[in-house]
């Protein structure tokens, strides 16, 4: 096993990537011009055909460069496996394509901020490029105490890690709220964003670590917000949580399941008759916390609209707490829970595995209770 060495922990980093990502989300939000300045649409093998219009952000770019950057120098063992959603190339105002990249000081990604960015945003450089290089400890202000992992319970080598950035970039533009008829429960709005990181084993394919952060959880005052963390580690005998989740008692009344507002109708009838309540919200990364928090019983998505960077971190601590999730068409055809995997396929861009294999393609099922699953897998397969 490699050896950990120094100071290292794995989770503080991780942790900590979160909350600077949180930062930089906050900021790029909080200035509506340069949000509108920064707002791209996707064109091509970068869009995802769920929606009419899906919008890559520099914000989502600069997050997922910077935790790689920052994750990426404290673990270089596991520098070339970490992978984020998005492609690092923006295109400027004159058409250039430009790489974003985290320079070794504040000043070089300043000025790489500033080929994207251009004359007349100079500010907006130098604030992005202070926060990618201030020195982030939001591990220490947590309620809870962050366990060292065993030095050899872990390969570093071994370890591959999915980010999403900004999890339902959407709701991150657009920041309209709409509240469902559950308490908590949001169905679109700043509430929906997480940042999501996941590690996993390269050889089986299983999450072990995973962070979620709603950056727009606690609002304090007008576009001033604070950060919810929640965490969780499922390696082999080794399970550990946020403290905060001990304390997500189980919802009183029916069962509750979170739908995209885009389920099948035919999925949903099925669901009534099993005697669910629906709720529907936006982010997958959100409605896979909901699970997590116990605020509802179950998320079912039916299509192939979700990646393994939704999944990844959000799965991870679901089997931190019992919990997991499944394959959706597989599971109910096996009759048996067929969790998701993470098990790398080479690129190939002849024959369209570079989407396929990174597609959740067979549907999801995230539960934090394995015995309700196995209930709904008997009903379904039956109807």
């Amino acid at each position: 096993m490699s050896d950990a060495g120094g100071n290292r922990n794995l989770i503080r980093s991780l942790i900590n990537a979160a909350e600077k990502a949180a930062n930089i989300a906050r900021i790029c939000r909080s200035n509506k011009a340069l949000l509108s300045l920064l707002v791209q649409e996707k064109k091509g093998d970068d869009a995802n055909a769920r929606f009419e219009h899906d919008f890559k952000t520099l914000a989502d770019v600069l997050i997922q460069e910077t935790i790689k950057y920052d994750v990426g120098a404290e673990f270089p063992e596991m520098k070339d496996n970490i992978r984020g959603e998005e492609s690092p190339n923006f295109t400027n105002a004159n058409g250039e394509s430009i790489a974003i990249a985290v320079g070794p000081g504040a000043s070089e990604t300043e000025s790489c901020l500033l080929a994207i960015l251009h004359n007349g945003h100079e500010e907006a450089a130098r604030i992005l490029a202070t926060e990618v290089h201030r020195e982030i400890a939001f591990d220490q202000e947590q309620p809870e105490e962050i366990p060292e992992l065993p030095n050899d319970a872990v390969d570093y080598t071994n370890l591959g890690v999915w980010i999403d950035p900004i999890d339902a970039t959407a709701e991150y533009i657009s920041g309209d709220t709409m509240f469902t008829n559950f308490p908590g429960i949001t169905s679109t709005g700043l509430d929906c964003v997480t940042v999501l990181i996941g590690v996993y084993d390269l050889t089986s394919g299983i999450p072990l670590i995973g962070v979620v952060c709603q950056p727009f959880r606690n609002k304090i005052d007008d576009n001033v917000y604070t950060s919810s963390m929640y965490w969780g580690i499922a390696l082999d005998n080794f399970q550990a949580h946020s403290k905060n989740l001990n304390n997500s008692p189980k919802r009183s009344g029916g069962l509750l399941g979170i739908f995209s507002s885009s389920e099948r109708a035919e999925l949903l009838q099925q669901m009534l008759e099993i005697g669910y309540e629906f709720a529907f919200s936006a982010g997958a990364g959100h409605k896979a916390l909901k699970v997590i928090t116990n605020e509802v019983d179950i998320y079912v998505l039916s299509k192939g609209s979700t990646f393994k960077w939704d999944t990844c971190g959000p799965q991870a601590i679901l089997r931190s707490l019992n919990g997991d999730i499944v394959e959706f068409q597989t599971s109910i055809k096996e009759g048996k829970p067929v969790p998701l995997k993470y098990i790398e396929v080479v690129d190939n861009e002849e024959d369209g595995s570079i989407a396929d294999w990174k597609c959740n393609s067979q549907g999801l099922i995230a539960v934090r209770d394995m015995k309700l699953f196995e209930d709904l897998l008997v009903k379904l397969a039956e109807s």
